[in-house]
Protein backbone atom coordinates (compact mmCIF):
# COMPACT_ATOMS: atom_id res chain seq x y z
CA UNK A 1 0.00 0.00 0.00
CA UNK A 2 3.01 2.71 0.68
CA UNK A 3 4.62 1.76 -2.58
CA UNK A 4 1.20 2.60 -4.46
CA UNK A 5 1.15 5.79 -2.25
CA UNK A 6 4.52 6.91 -3.34
CA UNK A 7 3.94 5.84 -6.70
CA UNK A 8 0.92 7.77 -7.13
CA UNK A 9 2.69 10.59 -5.29
CA UNK A 10 5.54 10.69 -8.01
CA UNK A 11 3.36 10.58 -11.23
CA UNK A 12 1.42 13.52 -9.34
CA UNK A 13 4.17 15.43 -8.90
CA UNK A 14 5.42 14.94 -12.51
CA UNK A 15 1.64 16.00 -14.17
CA UNK A 16 2.20 18.95 -11.90
CA UNK A 17 5.57 19.95 -13.16
CA UNK A 18 4.26 19.40 -16.96
CA UNK A 19 1.35 21.37 -15.90
CA UNK A 20 3.20 24.30 -14.82
CA UNK A 21 5.25 24.68 -17.46
CA UNK A 22 3.18 24.35 -20.60
CA UNK A 23 0.03 26.30 -18.98
CA UNK A 24 0.11 28.83 -20.97
CA UNK A 25 0.09 31.48 -18.77
CA UNK A 26 1.37 35.19 -19.29
CA UNK A 27 2.65 37.50 -16.93
CA UNK A 28 0.82 40.45 -15.99
CA UNK A 29 -1.01 42.73 -18.69
CA UNK A 30 0.92 45.52 -19.74
CA UNK A 31 -0.86 48.61 -20.82
CA UNK A 32 -0.71 47.93 -24.48
CA UNK A 33 -3.21 44.73 -23.76
CA UNK A 34 -5.49 46.92 -21.65
CA UNK A 35 -5.53 49.20 -24.70
CA UNK A 36 -6.24 46.71 -26.75
CA UNK A 37 -9.23 45.22 -25.30
CA UNK A 38 -10.50 48.47 -24.40
CA UNK A 39 -14.34 48.84 -25.27
CA UNK A 40 -14.62 51.98 -27.82
CA UNK A 41 -18.47 53.04 -27.67
CA UNK A 42 -18.92 53.77 -30.47
CA UNK A 43 -23.04 53.45 -31.75
CA UNK A 44 -21.85 54.05 -35.64
CA UNK A 45 -19.45 50.94 -35.10
CA UNK A 46 -21.89 48.64 -32.92
CA UNK A 47 -24.56 49.54 -36.07
CA UNK A 48 -27.36 51.45 -33.53
CA UNK A 49 -29.11 54.49 -35.26
CA UNK A 50 -30.44 57.02 -32.89
CA UNK A 51 -33.46 59.31 -34.09
CA UNK A 52 -33.28 62.71 -33.60
CA UNK A 53 -36.05 63.10 -30.58
CA UNK A 54 -33.53 60.23 -28.75
CA UNK A 55 -30.67 62.45 -29.32
CA UNK A 56 -32.09 65.87 -27.99
CA UNK A 57 -33.34 63.86 -24.93
CA UNK A 58 -29.43 62.33 -24.02
CA UNK A 59 -26.95 65.09 -25.51
CA UNK A 60 -26.94 67.55 -22.52
CA UNK A 61 -25.83 64.27 -20.58
CA UNK A 62 -23.27 62.84 -22.99
CA UNK A 63 -21.80 66.79 -23.31
CA UNK A 64 -21.67 66.72 -18.83
CA UNK A 65 -20.05 63.32 -18.64
CA UNK A 66 -18.24 64.05 -21.92
CA UNK A 67 -16.52 67.59 -20.06
CA UNK A 68 -15.85 65.62 -16.55
CA UNK A 69 -13.37 62.92 -18.00
CA UNK A 70 -11.77 65.67 -20.16
CA UNK A 71 -8.81 65.54 -19.68
CA UNK A 72 -7.96 68.46 -21.60
CA UNK A 73 -8.41 71.94 -19.62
Amino acid sequence: MAARTRLSAFFCSIAAGLLCVFSGRRGKPTPADYERIEFKTSTQRLGVRFTEKIRDVYRFKWIRRASKTDDRG
